[in-house]
């Protein structure tokens, strides 16, 4: 059996986008096992993919630091021999990895980012759609001489137990599988790239003017909880998820959903992996730096047209300040807007023959 190491460690969302590169290339190599370095949180994207070995290394512990990398090259040595060393990454930390295994004898591959590309693009306004992130890290893959191609969603494999304790989840609530049923995700790492709860709830007030819907809130950390706490109590058909269930049970509830309506963030990764139909608002970003929810239409991604508003886009991660007292791309998205591309694209209704097979 070949052997090869891969590296990626964060964030979430570009974690998530190495499934179906890896998935491709474990498929048209029936011969090669890869191991992925990454942080154990992010195990359940990569449950049931055979000849794929997981590696967390201790980065707040022994691996801390210049010299903990040095004792990581050393732990991962031993796991060996490999035939390549693939740098899904492209930071410091993996650089210096990579280079170690280099000068021990295993050839280096990394990442191109296309960092010229969407520098240019940033500068000159002229908006022309990047490689998708997920090729990128094919590519890594092919530029090491190993066969790959990206499938179809769904790419994520989902636990036994995380259906059914995701299941539960729905019956405690009573939520019968005939009813639509669509998940909000109203935040993002960046406050650049958040559309507001305010939006969001004159959004749900429009869809359940006419559609009997089911809503499920997912999102982070203590604060955002907080406050999808606070919007859950808006309306009676609202749920929160986020903090009720384990990463992998959120995954299977995911694949339950009719529908995600999320910013450019890592639930519209997840959502899009899973084969859901995934609507995305988007500030000062834009899809055409290489991530955008991949396999959906691009109509689904909502923005301000950049000959609207000729700072946009302004950064490819969201990390710059806007020039306006708030994101003025943000503000010319209305709720109305969304509303009208999930009736152009009917999305708003139930597909008997999906809910049949979720629940």
């Amino acid at each position: 059996m070949r052997k090869i190491i891969a590296f990626r460690l964060s964030a979430m969302g570009d974690v998530s986008l190495t499934v179906p590169a890896i998935k491709g290339v474990i498929e048209a190599n029936p011969d090669l096992e890869i191991t992925l370095v990454t942080r154990k949180f992010f195990a359940p994207f990569f449950y049931g993919i055979p000849r794929l070995r997981l590696l967390f290394p201790e980065l707040k512990g022994k691996h801390k630091g210049f010299f903990g990398l040095f004792r990581l090259f050393a732990d991962l040595k031993k796991e060996g021999p490999y035939e390549a060393a693939i740098d899904l990454h492209g930071v410091i930390r993996t650089r210096i990895i990579t280079f170690l295994f280099k000068i021990s004898g295993t050839p280096g591959f990394s990442i191109d980012k296309g960092r010229k590309e969407k520098k240019f693009l940033i500068k000159s306004k002229y908006i022309r759609m990047l490689k998708h992130t997920t090729e990128r890290y094919l590519d890594t893959f092919l530029s090491a001489g190993f066969k790959g191609q990206i499938g179809k969603a769904p790419f994520l494999n989902i636990k036994e137990e995380s259906k059914l304790n995701a299941t539960q989840f729905l019956q405690k609530k009573g939520i019968v599988s005939s009813k639509l049923k669509i998940g909000l995700a109203p935040f993002a790492t960046l406050q650049p790239k958040i559309w507001g709860i305010q939006n969001f709830r004159e959004l749900v007030t429009l869809i359940n003017e006419e559609h009997d819907v089911e809503f499920f809130l997912f999102g982070g950390g203590p604060d955002e909880i907080g406050l999808l706490n606070d919007f859950q109590q808006y309306s009676p058909n609202i749920h929160l998820v986020a903090g009720e269930l384990a990463l992998s049970e959120e995954l299977a509830l995911i694949r339950m959903l009719d529908l995600m309506i999320s910013m450019d963030s890592s639930n519209m990764h997840l959502a899009a992996l899973s084969g859901i139909p995934t609507v995305s608002i988007w500030g000062g970003t834009h899809p055409a730096f290489g991530f955008f929810a991949i396999g959906q239409p691009l109509d689904y991604h909502i923005q301000t047209p950049a000959s609207s508003l000729k700072c946009r886009p302004c950064s490819v991660y969201g990390n710059k300040p806007c020039i306006f007292q708030s994101p003025k791309c943000m503000e010319m998205v209305k709720p109305q807007d969304v509303f009208k591309t999930l009736l152009k694209f009917n999305l708003l209704k139930v597909k008997e023959k999906k809910a049949a097979t979720h629940l």
